[in-house]
């Protein structure tokens, strides 16, 4: 008798997918790592402003007054109330007597560098066309074109400017998008960079901790794989495919990036450079793109080689001090050349003194701050090349007011003022490196 077996492919169950469960349900296992991060910029860059909690960092009263482009001076008026509530007056150029009064509802940054405002119409948040640089202590434009005519007229906000559609997937975690009308509301777990915008979602590892494949190690991702758990963020270019979001997200299926999946596939690439310079960074967040011209990234360097995302030795997160040149030289000091102070001397032509007047910082001639003046010059480049004076004078030869920072002017200022400057620092520079 023959008997017929029949096989049947019964589908298994779904496999559960993880979910996010935030950063406090962290702290019980990993206590020293939460105590370190909860300070660190990650967990601090937005803060919902409120009496309670005031992080601005400037005295609030007085009339802004800003221009940008083709955009002829805009105002702004700033008032605290007796409450202690924040409010900034946009006054219309070309009818005074029209303005808009919003409250801020949060601070954006303010640990140093620059802070700028949110407020909320309808159901997002704008940035303010106004930013503080602590830095150089003044008030600067950010975006005014978003607000104003070019006839220096108030126009009606685009939610394609919100930073739902800008900005919050790198600055939120655990983020979700609703297709609302011609844009976007956002719903998030964290405010901020939680553990889980680098570890991807927790629940299935808190479930079982111990067990393995639960939770993203970056470290143990492929090479690429791992620094682009850093470059989802410090990285600058459009969703895919159609460009919708500055951010990495599938636009076309309104899914998120997800950790260990090729970039690429949720990116489209855009630098920000320096016309004359193609090769270096104008705008800042661009550390992933800039470390992948470096000898570092051929040398599969990682970005957490250099920095922790948990926290670390001053106010860029190292995992060694740069000051003193320890971190560069925990590598680089087995180098001959750079093995002693005489070493390092003969090597930088200068004295040696990292800790206090700068001469001889590894950091301070290979990571030039090229970012543009209007974002505060905030940004160390990441190719971590020597950018000559000859650069710059030819760049301020063409256009004084669009000149790349060099390895040299962060010190000598004196050579930045003017062509003759730029001259006396090509030559000398000539001088003691060669052309």
């Amino acid at each position: 008798m023959c008997v017929l077996f029949v096989i049947l492919c019964v589908p298994s169950l779904a496999i559960a997918q993880a979910s996010y469960v935030g950063s406090a349900k962290c702290v019980s296992c990993h206590k020293a790592i939460s105590e370190t991060w909860k300070d660190t910029l990650h967990n601090k860059s937005q803060q919902a402003l409120s009496p309670a909690n005031d992080t601005v960092v400037v005295d609030w009263q007085g009339v802004v007054k800003l221009k940008a482009g083709k955009i002829p001076e805009a105002t702004v008026k700033l008032h605290k109330d007796d409450k202690g509530t924040y409010h900034a007056t946009l006054v219309d150029t070309k009818d005074t007597s029209r303005s808009v009064t919003y409250t801020i509802a949060r601070t954006y940054g303010g640990w140093g560098w620059k802070q700028r405002y949110h407020v909320i119409i309808g159901n997002n948040h704008y940035i303010l066309p106004i930013q503080w640089n602590q830095a150089a202590l003044r008030w600067v434009p950010y975006n005014l074109q978003n607000w104003y005519n070019e006839d220096g007229s108030l126009k009606a906000l685009s939610v394609k400017n919100s930073f739902e559609m800008k900005c919050a997937a790198c600055h939120n975690t655990g983020l979700e998008l609703k297709k609302v009308n011609d844009g976007y509301e956002s719903k998030y777990l964290e405010l901020n960079t939680g553990c889980e915008k680098c570890h991807g979602p927790g629940s299935l590892h808190v479930k079982s901790p111990k067990a393995k494949g639960k939770i993203v190690n970056p470290r143990k991702l492929a090479y690429e794989r791992g620094l682009e758990v850093c470059g989802q963020c410090h990285n600058r270019g459009v969703s895919v495919p159609n460009g919708t979001f500055e951010f990495p997200w599938n636009d076309k299926d309104n899914k998120p990036y997800k950790l260990g999946e090729a970039l690429s596939n949720y990116y489209q690439f855009k630098p920000g450079v320096w016309e004359d310079a193609a090769s270096h960074s104008k705008h800042h967040h661009q550390q992933w793109i800039d470390l992948q011209k470096s000898k570092h990234f051929k040398a599969k360097i990682t970005c957490y080689d250099c920095h922790s995302a948990h926290g670390g030795p001053g106010r860029f997160q190292l995992t060694k001090a740069d000051f003193n040149n320890n971190l560069c030289l925990s590598c680089h000091g087995k180098d001959k050349r750079f093995s002693s102070p005489a070493a390092i001397r003969n090597h930088t032509k200068h004295n040696y003194a990292p800790e206090t007047t700068g001469q001889g910082r590894c950091s301070g001639c290979h990571m030039v701050k090229t970012a543009s003046s209007a974002e505060a010059g905030d940004i160390h480049s990441h190719d971590f090349k020597i950018i000559k004076p000859s650069v710059s004078l030819g760049m301020f030869k063409k256009d004084p007011q669009n000149v790349l920072p060099n390895s040299c002017s962060g010190c000598h200022k004196d050579w930045v003022k003017d062509q003759a400057g730029y001259e006396l620092a090509a030559s000398i520079f000539d001088v003691f490196f060669g052309k």
